[in-house]
C-alpha cells in the first residue's frame, strides 16, 4: 500500500536536468578538443625525440653511421614535407643520407597528419639527422649537426625537439604560440 506521494522525477524536473547536462557538455567539449590536440602534439614531439635518441644509440651499438630521415612511405627518404608525415631510421653504410642497397631499415614510424600538426626542422635537421659511431650528430660533410624541430598545432604553444651537436635530444614546452 502506497502512502503519500510516490518518489520519482516530474517531467519538469527531468527537462531541467537534461538542460543542465546539455549546458555542461557544451562547455566541456571545446576544452576536451583542446586537450586532445595538445596531447597529440606532445606525443608527436616525444616520438620524434625518442626516435632520434634511438638512431643515436643504434649508431653507437653498430659502430657505424645511422640516419633518421623524413619518409612518407616508410621506404624512402624525402626532402619535402615535414617530420609529421613519418620517418625511418636506417644503417647508412654508404653515408649517403638515402636508403640504398645494403642499408637496413632499423625502425619506421608512420606519420599522423590528421590533426593538422606540423613538425618543421630548421636548416640543419630539416629532413634528416645522421649519427656517427661516437653517437655525435654529423652532417654528411662531417660538420657538426644540431638544430630544432618545432612541433605545432593550431591554437597551441610550440613544443620543440632540440638536437645538440653531442647527439643529445631534449623536448621543451614553450610559451611561443603556434600560427593558425
Amino acid at each position: 500500500m502506497l502512502s503519500g506521494r510516490s518518489r520519482g522525477f516530474t517531467l519538469v524536473e527531468a527537462v531541467i536536468i537534461l538542460a543542465l547536462v546539455a549546458g555542461a557538455l557544451t562547455m566541456a567539449v571545446p576544452a576536451m578538443n583542446n586537450w586532445l590536440t595538445k596531447s597529440h602534439q606532445h606525443n608527436l614531439a616525444n616520438a620524434i625525440a625518442h626516435s632520434i635518441s634511438r638512431a643515436r644509440t643504434e649508431s653507437i651499438k653498430r659502430n657505424s653511421r645511422v640516419t633518421i630521415c623524413i619518409s612518407s612511405d616508410q621506404q624512402t627518404c624525402t626532402q619535402s614535407g615535414d617530420w609529421a608525415q613519418g620517418w625511418i631510421i636506417f644503417s647508412d653504410i654508404g653515408s649517403s643520407r638515402t636508403l640504398e642497397a645494403g642499408d637496413e631499415i632499423i625502425y619506421y614510424e608512420s606519420g599522423d597528419t590528421s590533426h593538422r600538426i606540423t613538425a618543421t626542422g630548421n636548416q640543419h635537421i630539416k629532413s634528416y639527422s645522421s649519427f656517427v659511431s661516437s653517437g655525435k650528430s654529423r652532417l654528411l660533410s662531417g660538420a657538426l649537426q644540431a638544430g630544432t624541430i618545432t612541433v605545432c598545432a593550431p591554437g597551441q604553444n610550440a613544443t620543440t625537439v632540440v638536437l645538440a651537436a653531442t647527439g643529445r635530444v631534449t623536448v621543451t614546452y614553450t610559451t611561443t604560440p603556434c600560427s593558425s
